[in-house]
């Protein structure tokens, strides 16, 4: 070992190109096996044409839209490759997003309470103005729209009395999967701290009928936690606003 210290290195500049493309190969390789999802920041585009909330995500403006194919799974399980496709904007006068979801078993149950949405397939997206995490706003939604939203603080302090006042919610079964469309006002998000720039939470849970609270979890950032938890800080990632 202490004789490979004195291995004469080969200036950069003599490196062949196959041997070039060798490295960049392997990173890019690399990269992927790590299952980082990109960008580490999400932008997104001021537009200016206000949406209908009917789950069908067919006005030309969502295909202006920040788009974010595959979410990765953090923690081991059974899955196969995520096919979820989060979109989101901001137009004059609310942050506006959808998930498409690929998912050919999917799992709810009778809606008795905001409650039940735990028990089901659903997407999430988590608000905080910082890192911090010292009080943040989550919205969870199921295949059919029913929706679980609550405020939170670190560590796990939940207050499930909490609404958000504004939010306008759609969600429809697919051939493929689900498809759920949505905005909240930035007046609100404003008025609870959240202004650009702030810290998402993009999460999606897919549980397996077959096996008894047999779950998947999916999200935009690779949480620093051995253990399924979107409750940390890691799990944000930074959004910004392009004007």
């Amino acid at each position: 070992m202490r004789g490979a210290l004195h291995k004469q290195k080969r200036p950069p500049e003599m490196f062949t190109l196959f041997e070039r493309y060798l490295l960049v190969y392997t990173f890019a390789w690399l990269s992927f096996a790590c299952g980082e999802s990109a960008p580490a920041r999400l932008s997104l585009p001021s537009l200016a044409q206000e949406i209908q909330v009917d789950a069908q995500i067919d006005e030309g403006v969502w295909a202006q839209a920040q788009v974010l194919e595959r979410l990765i799974s953090p923690w081991p399980g059974k899955e196969e490759d995520d096919k979820t496709i989060f979109r989101a904007f901001v137009s004059p006068t609310h942050f506006n997003f959808s998930f498409e979801v690929r998912d050919n078993s999917l799992t709810t149950v009778a809606f008795q309470s905001e409650a039940s949405v735990e028990q089901e397939d659903r997407v999430e997206l988590f608000f905080s103005s910082d890192t911090s995490l010292a009080k943040y706003y989550c919205i969870e939604i199921d295949p059919n729209g029913n929706v679980l939203d609550y405020s939170a603080a670190y560590y796990r302090e939940f207050d499930p009395t909490w609404d958000f006042a504004s939010k306008e919610l759609a969600a429809r079964i697919t051939d493929t999967g689900y498809l759920v469309e949505g905005k909240i006002s930035l007046d609100e998000l404003s008025e609870l701290g959240i202004t650009f720039p702030f810290f998402l939470g993009i999460f999606r849970a897919d549980f397996q009928p077959s096996a008894d609270e047999a779950v998947t979890w999916f999200s935009w950032k690779r949480p620093k936690s051995n253990t399924p938890d979107f409750h940390i800080p890691s799990a944000f990632g930074e959004t910004v606003r392009m004007e």
